[in-house]
């Protein structure tokens, strides 16, 4: 062999290797960054609300599409097919390394009926900038009572987080299941839940509110503070996240499975989560022969402000419901 020769079959292998891309976690997604998936689900919405699929951003060829559970193909379901336009009511969240983004949002729906708020939540998997799945959840008819805290998120959903409250994924991860975990349990101490949490359903203060209280449940009834009822329900809604859950009131949940904890935002520290809900119409420590209580399945988006390794605010929103049994529309054999 000569020797020029020799030396380039010597060379050769190690070119190659030179030359091999380095595959991570985050170039998996071709560098899409919290900026690109934002970007992106700001491109989706803007060509549904003008009912322009020619304007999305690259979908997959494979790309799964539900709402409100249902099985469906861009352009069909209530949100494609509605005049709808934006609020400034809007939370973003975005998870480059999960390739996920997800919006929640107010939105004003326009229809036979004349104009309704509606809470709308969009999520988006993005995969080398391609869209492969897309889930739309809503819910309608929002009372005029809870628009208040439906105008200007809190700073802590929008802004960036303090290097020094910051936590890792991993950690992240386990204060948003802690929560779920602590529902489930019936007991509050399981919850990483800081003394000021704040929880907002359907856009109603549920929790910690202050003096002589508020409403206990995502209701525009204000409780009455006349009846034994209605102080009952201002006394509950006084309390902080620990103590509700403590009393056991959530014990008609059977349990919160899956939990879909699927995006990590951690410039923002946000964890974003859709989770199923199953009341299968008895309650934890009743009698056997009890009355049948709630029976109904639910899936909503919960998105939780973590700083410091505590949840400090909950956002849950849209409430979607279903006959019990039903899944959330991704996970086989959810529901029950």
């Amino acid at each position: 062999m000569k020797p020029r020769l020799l030396c380039v079959l010597l060379l050769l292998p190690f070119s190659v290797v030179a030359q091999a891309p380095r595959w991570s976690a985050a170039n998996l997604n071709l560098a899409c960054d919290r900026a690109c998936l934002v970007g992106i689900i700001d491109r989706y919405v803007a060509a549904m609300v003008a009912h322009d699929p020619q304007a999305l951003p690259p979908l997959a060829k494979k790309y799964r599409m539900t709402e409100n559970t249902g099985t469906m193909d861009v352009g069909e379901g209530s949100l494609w097919r509605s005049r709808v336009q934006l609020t400034p009511f809007q939370i973003h969240l975005a998870d480059p390394i999960a390739g996920q983004v997800a919006l929640q949002a107010r939105v004003q729906v326009t229809g036979a009926r004349g104009t309704e708020d509606r809470l709308v939540a969009i999520r988006l998997k993005v995969e080398r900038r391609e869209i492969t799945e897309i889930e739309h959840l809503w819910a309608g008819s929002i009372n005029a009572a809870a628009i208040e805290l439906l105008t200007t998120p809190r700073p802590l959903l929008t802004t960036d987080a303090p290097a020094a409250e910051r936590i890792s994924r991993d950690a992240m991860f386990r204060v948003a299941s802690s929560y779920f975990d602590a529902l489930e349990g019936d007991d509050g101490l399981i919850g990483a839940f800081a003394d000021d949490c704040v929880r907002h359903e359907n856009g109603y203060r549920t929790v910690n509110n202050p003096p002589p209280g508020g409403r206990s449940m995502p209701s525009p009834v204000l409780p009455d503070p006349n009846t034994p009822q209605g102080k009952e329900q201002l006394r509950f809604s006084m309390l902080t996240c620990t103590e509700q859950i403590n009393e056991k009131t959530f014990a008609y949940m059977k349990h919160i499975r899956p939990r879909r904890v699927l995006i990590l935002d951690e410039a923002k520290q946000l964890v974003g989560t859709f989770p199923l809900f199953v009341h299968d119409g008895t309650r934890r420590g009743a009698p056997a022969d009890a009355p049948p209580g709630m029976l109904q399945n639910l899936v909503t988006m919960e998105t939780f402000a973590v700083r410091g390794g505590q949840i400090h605010h909950v956002e849950a929103f849209p409430f979607v419901t279903l006959p019990y049994g039903l899944g959330d529309g991704w996970t086989m054999d959810s529901g029950r």
